[in-house]
């Protein structure tokens, strides 16, 4: 699907720079020089941009194809004329952060209460703490090219206790919000964590009991 943007940075040095779409919810993408449907000025930040969307073998969104957009023809920001997956999401997000807080406040209660071991707020703490600096340094690594962090490493930390900063870090850093099956996989790591919580503070569980 083509899409139009505007190149907010680019190291001409390097040859690669980052677009970031008229539909301001959507991600950055990444622009290398080769990926222009044909040969012309070098782009200059803020210039208008026709391209092509594909998911690369780094887990970026790329451009490909791309052309420039004349003036009259440019869509104004904030405006798409494709439906939006995003702002499709937005009614959730309410609800996301209540379930967030309360799972926080659940913990804390249920530590100090020592029905759950005292570390254990604690624990969680650290793991949303290392959540969201996991995810900055992911999304930091997609714009630089650099190496990733494993997309298994962040659905494991989210399982620990971590879910609530990685869709933090998710909405804030505009990182992981459209790509598939990472989205499934980490609403399935909040309802084990939730299973697993409620596990420990069972009868079931003799460790505690």
């Amino acid at each position: 699907m083509r899409d139009q943007g505007r190149l907010v940075e680019w190291f001409d040095e390097k040859g690669y720079g980052f677009i970031q779409p008229d539909d301001m919810n959507k991600e950055r993408v990444f622009l290398h020089i080769s990926d222009f449907a044909r040969k012309g000025p070098r782009p200059l930040v803020g210039c208008a941009l026709d391209y092509v969307v594909i998911l690369d073998e780094q887990g970026r969104f790329r451009a490909k194809q791309v052309v420039y957009v004349k003036a009259r023809n440019s869509r104004a920001p904030g405006r798409s004329k494709a439906p939006s997956v995003v702002p499709a999401a937005r009614p959730a997000l309410v609800p996301m952060q209540l379930a967030a807080v309360l799972y926080i406040v659940v913990v804390a209660v249920l530590s100090f209460s020592k029905l759950l071991p005292p570390f254990s707020f604690i624990f969680i703490t650290l793991m949303n703490v290392l959540s969201y600096w996991l995810y900055a340094q992911d999304k930091e690594a997609a714009q630089n090219g650099t190496r990733r962090i494993a997309e298994s490493t962040l659905h494991v930390v989210a399982f620990l206790g971590g879910w609530p900063a990685a869709w933090l870090a998710q909405q804030k850093l505009r990182h992981k919000t459209q790509k598939q099956p990472f989205r499934k996989i980490y609403f399935c790591t909040i309802g084990l964590n939730i299973i697993l919580l409620l596990w420990l503070v069972s009868p079931l569980n003799v460790l505690i009991h």
